[in-house]
């Protein structure tokens, strides 16, 4: 799960990212909290895909967002 702590276009544009390369929804719900569904046997290989998309982004993404266990 991803947390946005800054509420500026960049987080966003993580987001965007996120959904494209992952094909998966990377919206924000209540209190800024992105759930993002894996099975749970899959769990640290999507953590590890997500972190790889965020890492090639260039951005400084844990300014805007924080990568909750």
């Amino acid at each position: 799960m991803l947390r946005v702590k800054s509420w500026e276009p960049p987080a966003f544009d993580l987001l965007e990212r996120l959904g494209s390369e992952l094909h998966v929804q990377a919206q924000p719900q209540t209190a800024g909290f992105v759930p993002i569904s894996v099975d749970r046997g899959r769990y640290a290989e999507a953590e590890a895909d997500v972190v790889r998309v965020l890492d090639g982004t260039g951005i400084a993404w844990r300014e805007h967002l924080e990568l909750r266990h």
